[in-house]
């Protein structure tokens, strides 16, 4: 169903694999075909195979390997940003779908949460600074992840430096700018937004805070139990995500240019698996 999706023989056969002044010819033509190369960046995203493992599973070399692996991120990352615009579906829209653990939030359009991916330390100071994640103690990548009611992946963000603060990555990556007036978001208590939400008529369904106090009332207990309820499907999702062995370690520097690509590739890639946030029977036979 992916290669179909990517464009079939039609498109894979024309694709052409990087090379550079250091390469002495360019590469000459292997035995593998077009399902091949794409098997091979499925093993080595979803299994975390190295390159030198691939060399001897394809009988190929190490640097062909690369440059396969390489295209092909690049080619299913774009063709993948053609699904963006109609994979953010409005809260309407969600409403004859929507699952029992949703059904308290009308006009909820998206839950969100941020995740973060290690990265091997920069080599450069200032780098290294902007990007270490006190939260990971480490080097990170930081996301911004946004799903429907239903379960899919409705947003993503580009990587950001892991020192980036929530509220920062949610400004810089213009989130807010794609929703409408009277949608609600989904969220930790940590997204301080609820200022930036009340500028574009947006509602920000948060738990409860005591301010100040030392108990909550019965009333916010049942409304921060029946967040944390509901947006643990986000967590749920981000976890599917690093199944994919080869960003659940560190993400080496060498591929670091690519760390965005391979994560929305990644993420998107959950979208093809079987829901996991289940839907009573008589509204999916409505689908």
């Amino acid at each position: 169903m992916l290669y179909e999706y990517l464009g079939g023989d039609a498109v894979c056969t024309q694709l052409k694999y990087r090379y550079d002044r250091k390469t002495p010819t360019k590469f000459t033509d292997s035995e593998l075909t077009p399902k091949d190369r794409l098997f091979m960046t499925l093993l080595r995203l979803r299994r975390g195979i190295p390159l030198r493992d691939l060399k001897l599973l394809f009988n190929i070399s190490e640097m062909y390997a690369s440059k396969i692996v390489y295209t092909w991120i690049r080619f299913i990352a774009e063709e993948f940003k053609k699904l963006e615009e109609v994979m953010s579906v409005s809260g309407p829209a969600q409403n004859g779908l929507r699952p029992p653990c949703f059904q308290h939030f009308p006009n909820l359009r998206v839950v969100i949460d941020c995740t973060e991916f290690r990265i091997q330390r920069p080599k450069n100071l200032q780098q290294q600074r902007n990007s270490y994640s006190d939260y990971k103690g480490a080097s990170t990548i930081k996301f911004l992840i946004g799903i429907s009611c239903m379960g899919g992946l409705s947003y993503i963000s580009e990587g950001y430096e892991g020192g980036i603060s929530d509220r920062s990555l949610i400004e810089k990556s213009g989130f807010l700018d794609l929703l409408d007036s009277g949608d609600a978001i989904m969220a930790d208590k940590g997204f301080d937004i609820e200022d930036k939400c009340d500028e574009r008529g947006l509602e920000l369904l948060i738990p409860s805070f005591r301010r100040g106090r030392d108990y909550f009332t019965a009333r916010e207990l049942m409304w921060s139990r029946v967040i944390a309820e509901s947006r643990v499907h986000v967590e749920t999702f981000i976890g599917k995500v690093k199944d994919y062995r080869f960003i659940r370690y560190v993400i080496p520097n060498s591929m670091l240019s690519l760390a965005s690509d391979i994560v929305k590739v990644c993420a998107m890639m959950v979208n093809f698996q079987y829901p996991f946030i289940r839907i009573p029977d008589e509204e999916t036979s409505n689908f």
